[in-house]
């Protein structure tokens, strides 16, 4: 099985990444970070997000919301 992950957006560092993935209650384990350029790039596992084909920004279904 592959993780569908969907991108977040860019950050300057790997710990400001960091720091928006834990403000925004997002597991460890949820989140891929890769260097692009001077910055880094934050991804998210689908799954931790919920469904997000119904409804943009609809996370209800997400691990955070007790998907397991």
């Amino acid at each position: 099985m592959t993780w569908q992950f969907d991108e977040m957006g860019e950050f300057g560092s790997e710990a400001d990444a960091d720091r928006w993935a834990k403000r925004n209650n997002i597991a460890p384990q949820d989140v891929r970070i890769t260097r692009k350029g001077e910055g880094v790039e934050l991804e998210v596992r689908r799954s931790a997000l919920g469904d997000s084909g119904s409804r943009h920004n609809d996370r209800r279904d997400g691990r955070r919301n007790g998907f397991f």
